[in-house]
């Protein structure tokens, strides 16, 4: 009787050291693919938004530059070029925009990135060189209130 107890109780502890085992490998696999997920979001968000910053800046200069060409006969010789530059650096920041849009739920960043995007774009209604200027600081300031929200996120 003394080894059927002994056995059991055995195999009880196995089962319950198996039991235990298990729960808490389940939890470390959550948690390390809980992280993992975390960090691809965080890493993705990085590339994204610094894309994102990244064309608005190329996108202002060439707005700022196509400006300039129009209004004060900079490189006049290549205004059909630098205006096929704007509408160019225009489509890749609103697809960048949109990728921002997607990986992102934040209502302020998403708020912050369109305020800016809509401003550079505004660029070239600027009637005169003051105005010009006044925007090119404006879409500045934008763009690093765009930079500064968006590293709250990553």
């Amino acid at each position: 009787m003394n080894a059927i107890v002994t056995s059991v109780i055995a195999v009880l502890g196995t089962l319950l050291g198996s039991t235990v085992t298990h729960v808490f490998q389940q939890r470390s696999a959550r948690r390390t693919e809980h992280n993992a997920r975390k960090e691809r979001l965080r890493q993705e968000r990085l590339e994204v938004f610094g894309a994102y910053a990244g064309l608005l800046v190329d996108f202002r200069q060439a707005m700022l530059h196509h400006w300039f060409c129009l209004h004060e006969g900079r490189d006049a010789e290549d205004e059909v070029t630098l205006r096929r530059r704007s509408f160019e650096l225009r489509s890749s920041t609103q697809h960048a925009l949109f990728q921002l849009q997607l990986i992102t739920d934040e209502p302020e960043l998403i708020a912050v990135a369109v305020d800016a995007f809509t401003a550079v774009g505004k660029i070239d209604r600027a009637e005169e060189r003051a105005d010009v200027i006044i925007r090119r600081d404006a879409t500045r300031a934008l763009i690093d209130a765009f930079v500064g929200t968006a590293r709250r996120q990553v």
